[in-house]
């Protein structure tokens, strides 16, 4: 077979293979040498490039035109039925569909789902839906030229209606986005691609590299499409995700909501959907990781910590103890409800304090539970001593007048009674 044939040619050429090939492989490749010299004749004669229609309305259909040959070469009538799908350039353009639809759709899934697992699984499964169906479509070809999809319906009706669409731009406005907006594109779609790629995955401190790298793959691989149109089943899907995820960068950046679209395993402190960590304790937005108990009089003293429910409230270790097993890699460090927690100190190296001292060789680790503030005062906080009450009087006994009229000699302690006169 001649493989010098191009676009819809190439494609003809291929159909009348399938059509014959229940002939003997050597009989099969002496007619398509013939048949590749005819279709070159007939290419020929026409001004441009001839389209898969003009070939069949001067040839008739590929079945058609290999029933001519058996007919002439004396060949028995096809008995079995041509291979399903064989037109290359129909299975091409299938798979090429695949990848710019089904592949960018799972990756803006991922681009605007919440969560790092959820955003790296849809990704994969998008990008291995894109470039799965990418390298089919390649191979799908057979080595033709990419441009026989735009001889199939589907190819001529999309092409026309790019052009269509094309046409309604004015001449001076289309030769500028030639020129200017196609390598301003290619940069864009690359840093966008290269640095989003980063972000999405918690990588800030790489992105503006990735944006860079990327804008120059992004150039390159434009550049080399240009030369050979079988990058375009790569690149056609990467534009679409690009054409979604390009406006989508801009205008989050442009209207401040950068981190929510592509950062958001970070919080914003000013924003208003503020979420806590859900273990430990925190204070007007601040974790929490001592307490210092005061008395009334404002005295430093130990405390046990525990909810309304009985549970106690516990925070992770800081002694020496805690910090010598966590730089030995033993178990974890514990936590405890007995607050303050002693917190490991170190002596203040020399040329920090202004003194000659020199600092020993392995610094001391010191507990040290005392507040690192000045102790608090409490002037209304003293308890106030609460009054005795004073017990009622006792009433004075009230002398009982006897029946005799002398006055009775009383013992001490006796009660002095006083007789009427009659």
């Amino acid at each position: 077979m001649n493989s010098t044939l191009t676009g819809a040619v190439a494609m003809y050429l291929n159909q009348v293979r399938a059509e014959l090939s229940d002939l003997p492989p050597g009989e099969l490749a002496d007619v398509l040498e013939d048949v590749s010299g005819h279709l070159t004749e007939v290419a020929a004669e026409f001004d441009s490039e001839p389209t898969i229609t003009a070939l069949h309305e001067r040839l008739g259909t590929p079945r058609q035109y290999a029933d001519e040959l058996r007919t002439a070469a004396g060949y028995p009538p096809r008995t079995t039925k041509p291979p399903a799908d064989q037109n290359p350039a129909k299975k091409s353009l299938r798979w090429g569909l695949i990848a710019a639809l089904v592949g960018p759709f799972f990756v803006m899934i991922a681009v605007f789902a919440g969560g790092s697992g959820v955003s790296a699984f849809f990704g994969f499964v998008g990008f291995v839906i894109l470039f799965g169906a990418a390298y089919f479509g390649v191979k799908a070809l057979r080595g033709n030229d990419p441009r026989i999809v735009l001889d199939t319906p589907q190819g001529q009706r999309g092409e026309r209606a790019i052009r269509d669409l094309i046409e309604q731009i004015p001449p001076n406005l289309r030769k500028e986005l030639v020129t200017i907006g196609q390598p301003v594109w290619w940069v864009l779609r690359g840093a966008v691609g290269g640095g989003g790629f980063f972000l999405l995955f918690g990588a800030g401190a790489v992105a503006v590299v990735g944006a860079i790298a990327g804008a120059i793959v992004s150039v390159w691989v434009a550049r080399r499409t240009q030369q050979d149109h079988r990058w375009l089943w790569y690149v056609v899907p990467l534009n679409v995700v690009a054409a979604i995820a390009v406006p989508a960068f801009l205008s989050a950046a442009f209207l401040g909501a950068y981190s929510g679209v592509f950062d958001r395993d970070y919080n914003n402190s000013g924003s208003s959907n503020y979420n806590p960590p859900e273990q430990g304790l925190t204070w007007n937005g601040k974790e929490v990781s001592n307490l210092y108990p005061f008395d009334a009089q404002g005295k430093q003293t130990s405390v046990a910590l525990y909810t309304q429910d009985g549970e106690a409230i516990t925070l992770p270790l800081q002694d020496c103890l805690t910090e010598n097993n966590s730089n030995n890699n033993n178990a974890s460090p514990g936590n405890s409800n007995i607050f303050p927690h002693p917190v490991a100190t170190y002596p203040t190296p020399p040329e920090e304090t202004g003194t000659e001292t020199e600092p020993p060789a392995e610094p001391v680790c010191t507990d040290n539970s005392k507040p690192p503030f000045a102790p608090p005062q409490f002037p209304n906080l003293t308890p106030t001593p609460t009054p005795t009450p004073t017990p009622p009087a006792a009433s004075k006994p009230v002398p009982t007048p006897t029946p005799s009229g002398k006055p009775t000699a009383g013992k001490p302690g006796a009660t002095l009674t006083v007789q009427p006169t009659r």
